[in-house]
């Protein structure tokens, strides 16, 4: 039995909603919600101002949803490259290395992150379930020390949030793989690792995961 084709208008709803999502990405890339408004939102998208209330009920809902969808591609790249890797300290390093990775390589949809995502640094956010859980498992290991599971959860994200700024910042700015290996190492002795394992995940992580992007 073969499938129904999607109805027009399903379709075409589908296309309303992405032209939206992609309007509001640009928009918020550069501006905060406050300074864009539903009708700069909607010019963008070039749909009907209207259409814009079949989909959201305000700006901040398209905010929170682009917010949303761009910080889990991001957990999905980690997920990925840490999908056979085990030691805390290895997926740490890894892990703040491919949000560098991502803002790299997608300007917008990190600008995007950073202006929208609120309580990205929430210990209990359930985004950060991943980076909860590398610390738990480094402090169970004796990887991680001197720290509550709070604390060292801040401090990555803190060092993610600050690195992905820097990265997108205008003009000249440290060499994308030299800041990644000094933050990595830094958020790793701030963890408790010793200085030579922190200097050596630091490192690896940088050559495995960067090469392709800076190439």
């Amino acid at each position: 039995m073969t499938l129904a084709a999607e109805p027009r208008t399903d379709r075409r709803r589908a296309r309303t909603r992405s032209a939206l999502l992609r309007a509001g990405q640009s928009l918020f890339a550069d501006q905060s919600v406050d300074a864009v408004s539903i009708d700069d939102i909607v010019a963008a998208a070039d749909v009907a101002k209207g259409s814009f209330y079949n989909h959201f009920s305000d700006k901040e809902a398209l905010a929170r949803e682009i917010a949303m969808a761009v910080r889990a591609e991001a957990e999905a790249e980690i997920d990925a490259a840490n999908a056979d890797v085990a030691d805390p300290v290895s997926r740490m390093a890894r892990a703040q290395t491919v949000f560098v990775r991502f803002a790299r390589r997608d300007r917008e949809r990190a600008r995007a992150m950073m202006r929208l995502f609120a309580g990205a640094t929430l210990p209990n956010a359930p985004l950060n379930r991943g980076v909860r859980a590398d610390v738990e498992a480094g402090l169970a290991a004796g990887a991680f020390r001197g720290l509550t599971v709070e604390t060292g959860v801040l401090m990555a994200m803190g060092v993610a949030l600050v690195a992905v700024t820097r990265v997108l910042e205008p003009g000249p700015v440290t060499p994308v793989a030299d800041l990644c290996r000094s933050l990595n190492f830094g958020l790793l002795r701030g963890l408790g690792v010793d200085e030579d394992q922190a200097r050596r995940f630091a490192d690896a992580a940088a050559d495995d995961l960067l090469s392709e992007t800076l190439s």
